[in-house]
């Protein structure tokens, strides 16, 4: 499981240059990353900061080069966890001072495992408590055992 936070604050000239140059990096290292663990389920979470094509409702402020980051993954072998499940669902993971809402938080699967993700949503608990400005995100992923039952893995990733 690799977690991140792609960085979005910092000086407005130099704030977009430090973005892009991190999201190139995890571009190149994902399919580094999932020949690390050939056959096994590979799970990258957190805030990227970044929302997907067709996001509800669009926000104008993203450009080609960050939805082609949020595609990435998917090239790299992933699936977006939650998308896979809710393929059509408008979901948050982080509202802006004016009440608008986009779905920042990620959990992508490795593509061979996610037929094994039993469930993965956002939990606005932790948020509307004043705990983060994030939701938490769940993911169970079923995994088979050494004895041939069924495991699950259970994780969670908050703001």
């Amino acid at each position: 499981m690799l977690g991140l936070y792609v960085p979005s604050r910092g000086p407005k000239d130099q704030r977009n240059v430090a973005k892009r140059a991190f999201q190139e990096s995890v571009i190149e290292s994902l399919p580094r990353l999932l020949a690390a663990f050939p056959g096994m389920p590979v799970i990258v979470a957190g805030d990227l900061n970044v929302i997907e094509r067709g996001h509800q409702p669009p926000h104008k402020v993203f450009g080609g080069w960050e939805y082609a980051f949020y595609d990435s993954f998917s090239a790299a072998g992933l699936t977006d966890a939650f998308r896979h499940l809710h393929p059509d669902e408008v979901a948050h993971s982080w509202f802006g001072r004016s009440g608008n809402g986009f779905r920042f938080d990620h959990l992508f699967v490795s593509t061979p495992h996610a037929e094994r993700v039993l469930a993965c949503d956002y939990d606005q608990e932790a948020h509307e408590a004043g705990l983060t400005d994030h939701a938490v995100m769940t993911l169970r992923l079923g995994l088979p055992s050494t004895s041939g039952e069924r495991g699950e893995v259970t994780a969670k990733r908050a703001g």
